[in-house]
């Protein structure tokens, strides 16, 4: 099996390879291995699009949230006199 060494990383580079490991519970070596198999179409990816909402999460006033599911609720309301 052969190995390789990436040379002369840029600190974002770094930073958020470091970041990634972390959050998926992997060493560096582990994690630049799965992004290469996902990559390079070997591996079905298990892509976990939370962290692109994380900023919009709990902004909502209670207030807020009780018009939007309510509003939500009207939509999802079965009008009997239509569906017979």
């Amino acid at each position: 099996m052969k190995s390789i060494t990436i040379h002369r990383l840029d600190d974002d580079l770094e930073a958020r390879l470091g970041e990634l490991a972390a959050q998926r519970g992997l060493s560096l070596n582990q994690l630049i291995k799965s992004l290469l198999r996902e990559r390079l179409g070997l591996d079905k990816a298990q892509i976990d699009f939370r962290e692109d909402f994380e900023e919009f999460c709990g902004q909502w006033s209670d207030a807020e949230a009780e018009t939007f599911n309510q509003t939500v609720a009207a939509f999802n309301a079965i009008d009997d006199e239509v569906w017979q």
